[in-house]
């Protein structure tokens, strides 16, 4: 049977250095934070569960040194994993798991687990200091054309400041499209190549006729344009020999 009684000063100290609220679960001083920034699916259903969004930790079997067995279990983005390992380490902390708990979840959850035997508010005050490397932004699944079919299978996360990137690349690809249409209208302009659809009283082979001339027009030229460029090119060459000699 679980036994619940009221959480001592030590227990409440420990909840308000880890930002959770404190309970006793069968006699073990027992804290959950909930990372709500995280707004993640389960298989396509929204879940604001403390089995998916919680971070959970706990001190028991406190010594007459005042050391006790401190455990720490938290979900974690996929991004997040090798920072928070990395602060967590450095603090002298132990990482004893990393997986995952949920199947088909947008974004993808990981759990991590880590411990230490040592006074209970000192491993709160490493803790609350690795979560600092966490994100506080808020992460919602991403949406794919393919979602309604998948059933939400897909790991993608998106922040808040995906969607202005997204719009710059649209709006920069719209600008080099727009820029590249105006460059081909000048060069049929330059051509003499106008649209002769407004023109009437002209037959159909009278502008057939007009459209071949100024595409061999065009074609002359660029050939003019190539020729002049060769023969730059061996000017150049020449020079540079002629110099070479002396």
């Amino acid at each position: 049977m679980t036994t619940m009684t009221m959480p001592s000063a030590l227990c409440l100290q420990f909840a308000n250095i880890l930002g959770g609220s404190a309970e006793v679960v069968n006699g073990v001083c027992t804290v959950t934070r909930i990372r709500n920034n995280l707004q993640p699916l389960i298989q396509g259903r929204r879940t604001r569960s403390a089995l998916a969004i919680a971070a959970l930790f706990s001190f028991e079997d406190l010594d007459r040194h005042g050391n006790a067995l401190n455990l720490g279990e938290t979900v974690i983005l996929q991004e997040e994993v090798n920072p928070f390992i990395s602060a967590l380490r450095a603090r002298g902390l132990e990482v004893t798991a990393l997986h995952n708990h949920w199947l088909f979840t947008k974004p993808v959850l990981m759990f991590i687990h880590w411990k230490s035997v040592e006074p209970p508010l000192l491993f709160a005050k490493k803790t609350a200091e690795a979560f600092r490397v966490l994100t506080t932004r808020t992460i919602h699944p991403c949406k794919s054309s393919g979602s309604s079919k998948s059933g939400g299978r897909s790991g993608g996360s998106c922040s808040s400041g995906n969607k202005s990137h997204s719009s710059h690349k649209s709006s920069h690809k719209s600008s080099h499209n727009s820029s590249h249409k105006s460059m081909s209208m000048k060069s049929g302009r330059s051509c003499g190549c106008k649209s002769l659809s407004h023109v009437s009283g002209m037959s159909r082979s009278s502008k057939s006729r007009h459209r071949s001339s100024c595409k061999v027009r065009a074609s002359g030229k660029l050939k003019g344009s190539i020729k002049s460029l060769s023969k730059g090119r061996r000017l150049r060459s020449g020079l540079r020999s002629k110099y070479k000699k002396r």
